[in-house]
């Protein structure tokens, strides 16, 4: 806000030197900011005002970072707040970690597969057994893998076909 009073300031410090020099005709504003002028320039030399951080965010940031998976922030986040709680009780912050780190590899794998599911319009059922959801995820992968195939096929086929060809 304060850059546009400045050059709302300098407009009208320009249009004066243009009235006075006689490169333009007196506009009817003039007068009025003669009588009302701009309020005054703010002062810019104030200090920057802090950036708050919570022991959560470095938490947060340390898992995204060591995390083998694209953490998204909300686990990110319940990680962090987890871990802080482990630590309010007196564990230590790397032990706090390990513990934690297994459970939400978990967390994060189900949460892939429930995005998965979710962009190719299915229902996600959520299972108790890894290996089982695992063994789903891969047939679904060789289905969708397959239909590319034949349809790429046929594509092909119909590319290649006598009925494409343009005689002269």
């Amino acid at each position: 806000m304060g850059r546009a009073r400045k050059v709302i300031h300098d407009v009208i410090a320009h249009t004066r030197g243009l009235v006075r020099n006689r490169g333009i005709e007196d506009p009817g504003w003039l007068e009025c900011v003669a009588r009302y002028p701009p309020p005054p320039m703010p002062h810019v030399d104030r200090e920057k005002i802090p950036k708050i951080r919570f022991p959560q965010d470095r938490l947060a940031e340390l898992y995204a970072a060591k995390s083998g998976f694209a953490t998204d922030d909300e686990t990110a986040y319940e990680f962090a707040d987890e871990q802080l709680t482990l630590i309010e009780m007196g564990i230590p912050e790397k032990e706090a970690y390990a513990t934690l780190a297994k459970k939400y590899e978990k967390v994060e794998a189900e949460r892939f597969l429930q995005n998965f599911y979710q962009m190719r319009g299915q229902p996600f059922i959520p299972s108790t057994k890894p290996e089982e959801m695992a063994k789903r995820w891969e047939e679904d992968e060789a289905a969708a893998i397959k239909e590319g195939m034949r349809m790429e096929f046929e594509d092909n086929q119909e590319l290649h076909s006598d009925d494409w060809v343009i005689r002269k």
